[in-house]
């Protein structure tokens, strides 16, 4: 910085100072050289009146003399007299001194004239004529010796001048650039703290120039930064602060939805489990339908219930998707076969199409979530048709050898949607108007899930309807399939077998879980030993051998996951199939049993063909 700043400073100093040094120069030159000219010349001119006597007499003495006092003066080197003819009538020369060279001359000449008529003063020679006066002329050589001297003494003076001017020039420039670079480097030195985080003012300000404005915008740009600063800091500990309490408020929720979740689930398994139990009893007709209302309104509740878990998953982003080996068809037909009965009470066409060799396929998936959106929209269907029909039409088509595009269509005849508010049907907690709400019921939730999940699988949920004319609800989801040689009987359709006697150990704190599930299991032919804690279970373990362990998770003294890892490590304990039954059904507890070294799970409120059904998967009927 401070070198370029006496380069700056130096440049156009130098560059005049040698402008006006040559120019000068040159000028002095040209006026010496013209001096000389003007000398010789004069020399000359007052030469050639002097010679003209002689010239007109001839007398050679007289020239010669004239032209020796001549070389007289000052750098005369020669001089010669010509007669008009140009011969020459005298020529002197100054002698070389021994050593010198031979130095360069500059010739002048001058004519000469008769002055005057002759007479008296000037008498003509007898025979000699002169018409024009002309009588020859006079040659001055002049050397440039003393040019040349005086041109070197202006050269030197003109460069020590030069010198002189460049240094002060540069001593001028060395203290201007010390007093720039100075002030200068001090803002480098206080912007690269700046940089560094560093904001304190450190630039003095004086005097009232340029630097100094500047030097006091750096102090007031440091300031500034240094505010600007804290209030970041400030603002990334709110931030930081207000994440945790996100967060934390988030594992509140979390909890919140477990214990809710459990809590509820809890008792509705008994209520669940009661009713069907009651179901299995001799009742009237009245008794029948009093239990089968109330079956009703507790799955609706138990619906309601799922609908908030599931969105509060996708809400978290907590949704994961199975992936699953399942006969389509036989998933079409069980998902409307639970709502074939309420279609009849209410002279409802319910009926299914189904495309021609679906049921040779076998398809990898999620099956729960596929039939939670199908009874979502036969559901909804069934519900806002009050006459005619509902139809479920499926197409399917190879994309390639591996993946099919399955598309499912339920169309209805029922109260229809507004156009302008369909789209609105799949935002949350949204339904056409607040009178749907009232005379139908529903949380809004349904829809925006089985969209959700629709999505989720890499397909799309949309629906087409006109106001009183019904809607068309189409899904449409890609799934790998494979051709199957024979379809084997599903778990719906096949009779289900008893359990033969075979000891089940049932661990249940709840009481009212404990009576249901019991009598559930002794109705299916198994033997139940029922304890309640997970000590007692592994005490239980170690004594006797069971077919099967129904665990539920939250137990006094040690909980289920414990209990399951302490029986897996008794001698017997390794090859026995426990299963969970538990009311919590928040993401992450199915994967939380697994680990724990459990083999299925079952979540409450379940129905007794679940429970049924899962045991025979594990504990296949005897022979």
């Amino acid at each position: 910085m401070h070198t370029r700043t006496q380069l700056i400073s130096v440049g156009p100093a130098l560059l005049l100072t040698l402008l006006l040094t040559g120019f000068l120069t040159f000028t002095r030159l040209q006026d010496l050289r013209q001096e000389q000219g003007h000398t010789g010349q004069l020399i000359a001119n007052q030469l050639a009146p002097a010679t003209q006597y002689g010239v007109l007499n001839d007398n050679l003495n007289t020239l010669e003399s004239l032209l020796r006092a001549t070389l007289s003066t000052p750098d005369v080197r020669f001089a010669e007299v010509r007669d008009r003819d140009d011969n020459i009538l005298v020529y002197v020369e100054r002698p070389k001194e021994q050593g010198q060279s031979t130095p360069q001359v500059e010739v002048f000449q001058a004519p000469i004239h008769l002055q005057g008529p002759p007479g008296r003063e000037w008498p003509l020679p007898p025979g000699r004529s002169l018409g024009d006066g002309y009588l020859g002329r006079v040659i001055v050589g002049i050397s440039n010796d003393t040019f040349s001297t005086r041109q070197q003494e202006i050269l030197m003076k003109a460069g020590v001048l030069s010198l002189f001017a460049l240094l002060l020039t540069f001593l001028l420039a060395r203290r201007l650039a010390r007093q720039l670079a100075q002030p200068l480097s001090a803002m480098g030195q206080a912007l690269e703290r700046i940089q560094g985080g560093d904001y304190r003012p450190a630039l003095i300000e004086r005097g009232n120039d340029e630097l100094t404005d500047l030097a006091r915008h750096i102090n007031n740009l440091a300031c500034a930064l240094e505010q600007s600063g804290r209030e970041q800091q400030q603002a990334i500990a709110e931030l930081i602060q207000a994440r945790e309490e996100s967060e934390q408020a988030n594992r509140a929720k979390s909890d919140f939805l477990a214990m809710m979740s459990h809590e509820l689930r809890t008792p509705m398994n008994g209520v669940l489990g009661m009713l069907q139990l009651l179901e299995t009893t001799a009742l009237n007709d009245e008794q029948s339908e009093y239990a089968a209302l109330a079956t009703e309104s507790t799955e609706h509740l138990l619906k309601v219930i799922n609908d908030i878990l599931d969105f509060s998953r996708i809400e978290r982003g907590a949704l994961e998707l199975e992936a699953i080996a399942f006969n389509l068809l036989e998933l079409l037909q069980g998902s409307i076969q639970v709502f074939q009965h309420s279609a009849q009470q209410r002279g409802l066409q319910l009926q299914l199409d189904t495309q021609p060799g679906l049921e040779h396929l076998e398809v990898r998936g999620d099956p729960t979530r596929i039939r939670q959106i199908l009874v979502n929209l036969i559901g909804n269907a069934l519900k806002f048709t009050e006459e005619g029909h509902i139809r479920v039409q499926t197409h399917w088509q190879p994309l390639d050898d591996q993946v099919l595009w399955f598309t499912c269509a339920v169309h209805d005849s029922g109260i229809g949607i507004d156009g302008e508010r369909l789209e609105h049907m799949f935002d949350a907690f949204q339904q056409a108007d607040t009178s749907i709400s009232r005379r139908y019921g529903g949380t809004g939730l349904g829809l925006p899930i089985a969209r959700t999940l629709a999505e989720r699988m890499g397909g799309t949920l949309r629906a087409e309807s006109q106001l009183g004319a019904g809607s068309v609800f189409t899904l449409e989801i890609p799934l790998p399939f494979r051709h199957c040689s024979e379809q084997a009987p599903s778990d719906d359709s096949q009779p289900l077998s008893s359990g033969d006697g075979q000891a089940v150990l049932l661990v249940e704190d709840n009481p009212v879980n404990q009576t249901v599930i019991e009598a559930m299991l002794r109705s299916l032919g198994y033997q139940v030993s029922l304890v309640g804690d997970g000590q007692q279970a592994v005490q239980s373990c170690a004594q006797q051998d069971y077919a099967a362990i129904l665990m539920d998770c939250r137990l006094p003294l040690m909980d289920g996951y414990e209990a399951t890892r302490q029986i897996r490590q008794l001698e017997h304990g390794s090859r026995v199939p426990i299963i969970a039954l538990t009311a919590n059904a928040l993401q992450g507890d199915r994967e939380a049993c697994l680990q724990a070294g459990m083999n299925d799970y079952l979540a409450k409120p379940f129905k007794r063909a679940d429970l049924q059904r899962i045991l025979l998967r594990w504990l296949p009927a005897r022979p």
